[in-house]
């Protein structure tokens, strides 16, 4: 199962490839069987004509051989007188001179029982001394008894020594009956036959041809006429091997093609199928009948005389008219390097396609994953949200959209490090995917923000509001860091579909409206959008663009609020306060528009007014009052802001010694050597600078050591307990007395009561700010002490 498990995707990888093989096999296999065919019927063409040219050949050879004896028939019947045994001797000689497959001739005279003893007396007399006329009597010859008949061996061109002389034809039955379908048929008879005086190495099989001779002048017209003037026989003793070898030597016969042939049908062949061939061209072992049925062959016929010998002709093995099938194994050949390269060519083109696509897959899961977290990212948030959208438009389910965003996530990544940083963001998504279902959809949109689509509840609100819940609820839990425990929480804004839009761009701002709800509520809570959250974006909307037109109008003012020395009561200076006098909504207080500048940037031009101007109206005071401005930690990123404070003294005249540049810790927080270093610059050409709100935020000590901090303001809401919290007292005091250790001077915010300010005096406090002293006025409502000598003409 594991090994079908494992090749089921290689054979879906390979399909086409191992299609292509099959396809290309089955096309090469058909190509091949129908050239081989071809090949065959083309080669059985040829070698059915050159095996049917063969036996022409063949049967013209012995064709040939017939005609010279038929030439001594016509010796025998032309001439009234006898021919003597020299006549008969020299005229066959010369007749199968030259052709070695003839192995005797012989002269069978008819002879009676009268005639015999003549006969027998004329052999002796041409020197066949003891010439008998010899009947065949079981295996052997001897003298043949009285008979009315006889057709001995008169003339041969055998030995005068030879046994053969004297053989009665007549007495061999196979013979005789030659003998006689010659005689009553007037054609030339021939058997298959075994010599009686075997040649040497001599056996089976032997043809004897028997060709009729007629007395001249007579008629032969009947049966009855041929039998009356029969005169005798001249028969012909045939080596059928050795006559056959010699017409195919003689012809020049074709070694492409084997001949076998086969003895006629007799009743001593009991089945001529399993009768082996008495002449066979080929080297090797002789083949029956039913043998050379089995393979290509040709099959006629061999006439010697009345009888038909079997020709079988085979095409010789390796010779060119065997079929070897070259052009069919070319082709087979051909289509299968063609199906091979063009397997290969698919397998490596399937196997790029996939490795190409598990790229692009590969790509597409980086592109809407992120590699932080391995959640899910913007893309694809934006992504399923559009194709949730289109769903809801065919009345598909409903959903809710959640937006998170880290609080004092920034705070940790800044004070342990990015690293930590990115293990809390790691964990944080750990948490939040054991809150949400495998069928919602949680990303990571960037930064500290997490976002999450819910679908499929019946209730959305309701679920969204418990799904809120839970991981409000678990990212408020500790985590924990290598050396390190943190606490944070997160902010969550609801939008719910279709109540709150229908389009990816409606519900993702409405999201976002009621996360910026929950920011501004206290944070570590969740809130569900309303529609009085789009009006409150509005307004601020409208608002951010008032502000813009503020600060290119000049609509904004600087207002003083007075610092005095605690131990004397005079003043010290004053912190420069910006006002927004707003042409048809009035005073704007500061809390309403600078976390909007900041917001928006616009809290760098915002700044650099309120600097320039301070340090203005700061130039024409007495020479002994300070002028304290606060810079945002939104100015700290701008590159010029150093040379933007150089060019507010040097334009305005002012003594950087007069100028106070108030800090809060926040700063401190982010790029610590960048901001160590500009406040290094500062210290070096005189400015002060005052740590803000100590005490609200990290105060951390090693802020006090690590920066050229010159005065420490305590922030007001200590101030507000001091009389009635004696904790609050002593932490002044230690405020204090750890400021005069430092050689640093502190200042006291938020001093309403003549008892507060006594208090403070007491705890060692140097400087005070507050409504006891001062509300922040505009500049030409602040009455200075005129005998004071104005800093202009000091630094003239």
């Amino acid at each position: 199962m594991i090994g079908r498990w494992r090749l089921a995707p290689l054979l879906g990888l390979y399909r086409p490839a191992l299609v292509a093989v099959g396809v290309g096999l089955l096309f090469s296999l058909a190509g091949a069987a129908a050239v081989a065919r071809w090949e065959d019927r083309v080669n059985r063409i040829e070698f059915e004509n050159a095996a049917e040219t063969e036996a022409i050949v063949l049967q013209n050879g012995m064709n040939e051989y017939i005609s010279r004896l038929v030439a001594l028939r016509t010796l025998f019947e032309s001439t009234n007188e006898e021919i003597t045994r020299s006549e008969f001797e020299t005229f066959s000689a010369r007749l199968f001179e030259r052709h070695p497959g003839m192995l005797r001739i012989a002269w069978l005279p008819r002879v009676n029982r009268k005639e015999r003893a003549e006969y027998e007396a004329a052999a002796v007399t041409d020197g066949l001394s003891s010439y008998r006329i010899k009947s065949l009597q079981g295996e052997a010859f001897a003298v043949a008894p009285q008979s009315d008949e006889y057709f001995p061996v008169f003339y041969s061109t055998q030995p005068k020594t030879s046994s053969v002389y004297g053989m009665d034809y007549a007495t061999v039955p196979e013979r005789r009956a030659a003998l006689e379908r010659a005689r009553d048929n007037d054609r030339i008879a021939a058997i298959r036959a075994r010599l009686y005086e075997p040649r040497e190495g001599g056996r089976l099989p032997d043809v004897i041809v028997a060709v009729p001779v007629y007395a001249k002048g007579t008629s032969r017209e009947t049966v009855v006429d041929r039998r009356r003037n029969l005169a005798g026989y001249v028969a012909g003793v045939v080596d059928l091997p050795l006559l056959m070898q010699a017409i195919r030597v003689t012809t020049g016969a074709n070694p492409a093609v084997s001949v076998n042939v086969y003895p006629p049908f007799t009743a001593r062949i009991v089945s001529i199928e399993e009768a082996l061939p008495d002449y066979s061209s080929a080297s090797s072992s002789p083949q029956s009948m039913r043998d050379v049925a089995q393979g290509p062959h040709w099959a006629g016929h061999l006439k010697i005389g009345d009888t038909d010998w079997q020709v079988r002709a085979m095409p010789t093995a390796g010779g060119s008219l065997e079929t070897t099938y070259d052009r069919a194994v070319a082709v087979l050949t051909v289509g299968m390097l063609l199906t091979l390269s063009l397997a290969t060519y698919l397998m490596l083109a399937s196997r790029n396609s996939r490795r190409l696509s598990l790229a692009n897959r590969r790509v597409l899961e980086l592109a809407q994953t992120d590699i932080l977290t391995g959640l899910p990212n913007r893309a694809f948030f934006l992504a399923r949200l559009d194709e949730l959208n289109g769903q809801l438009m065919d009345r598909g389910p409903t959903f809710s959209i959640l937006m998170l965003d880290l609080d004092r996530f920034k705070n940790v990544n800044d004070s342990l490090g990015h690293g930590a940083g990115d293990a809390l963001l790691r964990k944080v998504a750990q948490r939040l995917k054991s809150a949400v279902r495998a069928t919602d959809v949680l990303a990571r949109l960037g930064g500290d923000e997490f976002a999450i689509i819910q679908e499929g509840c019946e209730d959305q609100r309701v679920c969204s509001t418990e799904l809120a819940g839970r991981i409000a609820k678990l990212v408020a839990e500790p985590f924990l860091l290598p050396g390190h425990r943190v606490e944070i929480g997160t902010s969550i804004g609801i939008a719910i579909a279709p109540d709150h839009g229908s389009d990816q761009e409606q519900l993702l701002k409405k999201a976002d409206l009621a996360l910026y709800r929950s920011k501004s509520a206290g944070r570590n809570c969740f809130t569900i959008y309303d529609e009085a959250m789009s009006a409150e974006l509005e307004a601020r909307n409208t608002l951010e663009g008032d502000l813009r037109d503020a600060i290119a109008l000049c609509q904004l003012e600087v207002h003083y609020q007075p610092f005095v020395d605690a131990n004397s009561g005079g003043r010290h200076g004053f912190e420069a306060l910006v006002r927004w006098r707003h042409p048809t909504r009035g005073l704007i207080p500061p809390d309403q528009f600078i976390p909007l500048a900041e917001e928006t940037g616009l809290i760098v031009p915002l700044g650099e007014f309120v600097l320039r101007r301070a340090c203005a109206d700061a130039a024409a005071w007495p020479s002994n009052l300070m002028v304290a401005v606060n810079l945002s930690p939104i100015q700290f990123k701008e590159a010029d802001l150093f040379d933007m404070i150089c060019a507010a003294l040097r334009d305005s005249g002012l003594s950087p010694q007069r100028l106070e540049i108030e800090i809060t810790e926040s700063v401190l927080l982010e790029r610590g050597a960048e901001n160590h270093a500009f406040m290094e610059r500062l210290k070096h050409i005189g400015i002060e600078l005052a740590l803000d709100d100590f005490g609200t935020g990290y105060s951390s000590l090693s802020y006090l050591t690590a920066f050229p901090f010159d005065k420490i303001k305590i922030d007001k809401s200590f101030i507000r307990n001091l009389t009635h919290q004696p904790r609050s007292s002593a932490i002044i005091s230690a405020i204090a007395t750890l400021a005069r250790g430092l050689d640093m001077s502190v200042t006291a915010e938020g001093v309403e009561t003549r008892e507060e300010y006594e208090r403070l005096k007491a705890l060692g406090v140097n400087f005070a700010q507050g409504y006891l002293f001062g509300r922040p006025l505009p500049i030409d409502r602040i009455e200075l002490d005129v005998s004071g000598q104005p800093s202009q003409l000091d630094a003239a």
